[in-house]
């Protein structure tokens, strides 16, 4: 059963209750206020019948008293009779015929002991005619009771009547409302169907850059869903894409060392009078390209793992301490063509895992030297920030282009890839800042004009800084 016939048929059930809920309340307030005024017509006559009787009993027989207090109440709709202490019948009147008003002996005893009241007897159908008894005193003792009685055959008839007109009222509303909710489910679920069409259309062609049409102004609950399935396409695009450029991308990386290796190996199989000294330089070229492979492996291990487990071991790291270690290791192999100073340093204690953050650091020294021409210049920092600690890696470089800014932590995306590979870079290295940044929960930004280099921010929040202030910062990246 489809949704669009579910929905049908919750609503039309839902008003169907409704709909019986309100005919049922109307026809009993309707009965229930013509049963009052029938019982207060009753009441009213029979009680002017009592009185007349109870008024002359002194001076008159009863029984010469009926024929004038009946005539004070006489219509054709309404049935009087008159019994004695022995329940024998004084009177009735003329439209009774040869009909007598049943009285059950329960309420015979009860107008005995001088208390009145209503019953309905049967004529023709249950319940059709209602009594109201009453009894006639005097001197202290109930000499008789009257008996006013009414067909309710004509109110029985109209409540039937307006049942049964609800009825067929209520079945036609159903049967409209119901064709009616039926289309309007198909208009509200149509963004769903269109959805599913794309998703299907998606799945057999793997064409990503459908979407699925819905109005700007629509800011329902349907249309919110779409946007959303709508987003999430364009996201699986965007991985797609970048997935297809990684897998181009990593081939390439891995066939330019193996080519390099394998033609090294090649010549030094087939040439047996190469000179010492180029054999030697080809093997070499050989270690050197190995250890690029190795290192574009690792890197790629280091993210593959990023993405399975994003996890870091939060333990606290002073930061201080190992921009120091890490500024030293610089100094001892960075040649004196290109000046790297510390310039502050403040302590600062983070919560992370100290090893990440050390590559972390050797990443960004690394790509400032790399890009930085002889006689330039890599200046580091460390600074306390309110409840953040910054790290400032700023090179006098040749700098980034602008378009190039929003992707430079792309995996294995280069602004210069003939410069960077021949120095020896994987393309993974701000990738892996990046991620450990993400993983330290903090921030990067860069600042960069090309010919006059590029200065890398680094933010990560002090292992002191509270609860409140972090959520405020998550939000804000959020």
């Amino acid at each position: 059963m489809s949704l669009r016939l579910r929905l049908t048929l919750w609503y039309t059930a839902l008003l169907a209750g409704l709909l019986l809920l309100i005919m049922v309340m109307a026809v009993s307030r309707v009965g229930s206020n013509v049963r009052a005024n029938i019982d207060s017509e009753l009441k009213r006559k029979g009680d002017q019948v009592v009185r007349l009787l109870e008024l002359t009993v002194p001076s008159s027989p009863l029984s010469s008293l009926i024929v004038p207090a009946l005539n004070a109440v006489s219509e054709p709709e309404i049935y009087v009779q008159v019994q004695d202490q022995t329940r024998r019948s004084i009177h009735r009147s003329n439209n009774l015929g040869g009909v007598l008003i049943q009285f059950p002996e329960s309420y015979f005893k009860q107008a005995m002991n001088g208390t009145a009241g209503y019953y309905n007897v049967t004529w023709v159908r249950p319940d059709d005619v209602r009594v109201y008894f009453a009894p006639v005193t005097f001197g202290g003792e109930v000499i008789a009771t009257v008996q006013i009685a009414r067909s309710l055959a004509p109110e029985q008839t109209i409540l039937r009547e307006l049942s049964e007109s609800l009825f067929w009222i209520i079945a036609i509303a159903l049967i409209g409302g119901g064709a009616i909710g039926y289309a309007l489910a198909g208009i509200a679920l149509r963004p769903i169907d269109e959805a599913t069409a794309t998703a299907l259309a998606i799945t057999r062609t793997g064409r990503l850059d459908r979407r699925v049409p819905i109005s700007s102004t629509r800011n329902d609950e349907v249309g919110r869903l779409i946007s959303t399935f709508n987003e999430m396409l364009d996201r699986l695009e965007e991985l797609f894409d970048k997935q297809r450029r990684f897998s181009g991308d990593i081939s390439h990386e891995l066939r330019s060392p193996l080519t390099a290796i394998l033609g090294n190996i090649r010549l030094l199989k087939r040439a047996d009078a190469i000179p010492p000294e180029e054999r030697v330089e080809m093997q070499k070229e050989i270690e050197t390209e190995a250890e690029r492979m190795n290192h574009l492996i690792s890197d790629l291990l280091l993210l593959a793992q990023a993405d399975a487990d994003p996890v870091i071991i939060q333990k606290p790291v002073e930061l201080d301490t190992l921009l120091l270690e890490v500024y030293r290791q610089t100094l001892r192999r960075v040649d004196d063509a290109i000046e790297v100073r510390l310039l502050h340093e403040d302590q600062a204690v983070v919560l992370g895992d100290a090893e990440r953050l050390r590559q972390m650091l050797v990443n960004l020294i690394n790509n400032a030297i790399q890009y930085t021409a002889p006689g330039g210049r890599v200046e580091l920092s460390l600074e306390r920030k309110a409840d953040q600690a910054q790290i400032t890696v700023n090179d006098t470089g040749q700098g980034i282009a602008p378009e190039d800014i929003p992707f430079i932590f792309d995996r294995f995306y280069r602004t210069d890839k003939a410069r960077s590979r021949a120095a020896g870079g994987t393309g993974l290295g701000l990738s892996i800042v990046k991620w450990v940044v993400d993983a330290h929960d903090g921030e990067i930004d860069v600042e960069s004009e090309p010919g006059k280099g590029t200065t890398f921010r680094v933010r990560l929040p002090l292992a002191n800084a509270s609860t409140a202030e972090r959520k405020r910062r998550d939000l804000a990246r959020a």
